[in-house]
Parts: structure tokens; C-alpha cells; sequence
């Protein structure tokens, strides 16, 4: 099996079986865009913006932020970036991008898709970005193309080094008494980047800053049931299992860096 059939067919294994989506009070896959704001926690000085930041122009320069949630990726680039373009499916992240975007002092513009499908659309950027995107996207071959082709100077992207949804494994377990999978992970992507006959540099580094209300406490209860498709009706025993079994994030994650092929 491929590189890339091996990272489809692990993705499709973290399917949520159809019997438990039926009673879902809330789509377990949407996310609350203060979760990816950009606010105090922000931290400019992360490896993966110095990775970004090293290719990018000394001034004017831009940057494409696939996935852009809130902008945390885009904006931790101005400067030296003086343009930033966000891609999202989600309106509301792409209002609070404009808004990030605006607070920093640059010039931005949105486009609301999917990526690739969007990517025609889509100008092209010295440093195309893309953090926390590549474990939702089973087809990345295209993805990754479509990356790489829409940045002039190199791409960034950054994955936790396991798949992020099994922190939450266990409270699976707990509540559905369900084994979820474990990978791909970030060498399994590293792998895809080779078959494709992409040299990428690679560094791991620990796990940024969260958003405030991503660590917001009032938060987990409500979210982990979001989650895990639980009602309200749970909410006291998810306290209670979230007071004794913390999820186990991703204390590291991979930074790769390739270059783009975008013409000038």
C-alpha cells in the first residue's frame, strides 16, 4: 500500500459510526471560532512562524492561510507580512480573520471553501500556511498540490505528531464503549510529502499557546460533550471524567516546510 492509500485508509477508520451521528444533539465536528482567536496568548516567537518568517520578504510580503480558523497562523507573520489571505468553510472564522487582520495593522482578503476547491480562486502568497488542516483531509494528494502551487516562496505546515482526536480515545471508551484508531501521525504525512517527491524540511516543537477560551475551563464540559455527540443530559458525568482523565494532547508538534512553485 501507498504512503498515500495507508494515510485515506487510516483517516476513514476515525469515521464516528452512523448509529451514534443519529443521536447527535450537535455536529461533533464543528468548533467554536473563539477557540482559534487571535488574542493576548498569541505567541509571534514560535518555531513555525520563525520557519515562516525566514523565507518570507523583509517587507510587503504575504502570506495564505488555508484553514485559517481565526488567523493565528496568518497573523503571528506581521509583520514582516503585509497581506494576509484566509481560506475557510466557516463565515464566522472568516469574520474574526478580518478582524485579526485589521487589529495587526494589514491588508487582507477571505475566500469561503473548501480547499482545494477554492484554490483556483485563490491568489497566490509568498508563504502559504496551514496549521492543524491536514488530519481532516483524506484526498491530500490534490491538497497538497493545490498547497504548493499557490505559495511563490515555501509552504508551512503544521500537524500535531499524533492525530489530535485521539486524546480523546479513552472518553470514547468511557462513554460509548468504543476503540477509536491511533494514526496516521505526522511521519505518516512526512511519508506522503516523499511519494509525492517533495523534499520538505521537518522540525518538531513543543505545542504552542492555546486561545484563552480554548483553555477555558467553562468550556471542556460543553465541548467534550460536542465531541463526543452527548446531550446536556451527560454534562455532570462528563465533568466528572474530565476531572479525573485530562485528554492526552499532542505534546509535540511537526513543522514541515517545502518549497512553493507558484510562478511570480
Amino acid at each position: 500500500m501507498s504512503a498515500i492509500e495507508s494515510w485515506a485508509e487510516q483517516l476513514a477508520d476515525w469515521a464516528i459510526p452512523q448509529h451514534i451521528m443519529d443521536q447527535a444533539p450537535r455536529s461533533p465536528y464543528a468548533h467554536d471560532p473563539a477557540t482559534f482567536a487571535v488574542d493576548e496568548t498569541l505567541d509571534r516567537s514560535v518555531l513555525s512562524a520563525e520557519v515562516a518568517r525566514s523565507v518570507l520578504p523583509k517587507s510587503g510580503g504575504s502570506v495564505l492561510d488555508v484553514g485559517c480558523g481565526g488567523g493565528r497562523a496568518a497573523m503571528s507573520l506581521v509583520p514582516p507580512a503585509e497581506r494576509v489571505i484566509g481560506v475557510d468553510q466557516d463565515p464566522a472564522m472568516l469574520a474574526a480573520f478580518t478582524h485579526a487582520a485589521a487589529a495587526a495593522g494589514a491588508r487582507s482578503m477571505t475566500i469561503q471553501g473548501n480547499w482545494p476547491d477554492v484554490a483556483v480562486d485563490t491568489p497566490t502568497a509568498d508563504v502559504v500556511t496551514c496549521h492543524h488542516v491536514a488530519y481532516n483531509v483524506a484526498d491530500i494528494e490534490p491538497f497538497v498540490a493545490a498547497l504548493t502551487g499557490r505559495a511563490r516562496l515555501a509552504v508551512v505546515l503544521v500537524i500535531p505528531t499524533q492525530h489530535p482526536m485521539s486524546a480523546w480515545n479513552d472518553a470514547w471508551r468511557r462513554f460509548w464503549n468504543l476503540d477509536r484508531p491511533a494514526g496516521p501521525t505526522s511521519d505518516d504525512f512526512g511519508a506522503v510529502l516523499a511519494e509525492m517527491g517533495i523534499v520538505a524540511e521537518r522540525w518538531d516543537m513543543p505545542r504552542p499557546p492555546l486561545a484563552r477560551h480554548a483553555s477555558d475551563h467553562a468550556s471542556r464540559v460543553p465541548g467534550t460533550l460536542r465531541r463526543l455527540c452527548l446531550g446536556e443530559d451527560r454534562a455532570d458525568e462528563v465533568a466528572d471524567f474530565l476531572a479525573l482523565h485530562e485528554p492526552d494532547w499532542a505534546t509535540v508538534h511537526s513543522v514541515f516546510r517545502w518549497p512553493g512553485d507558484a510562478q511570480l
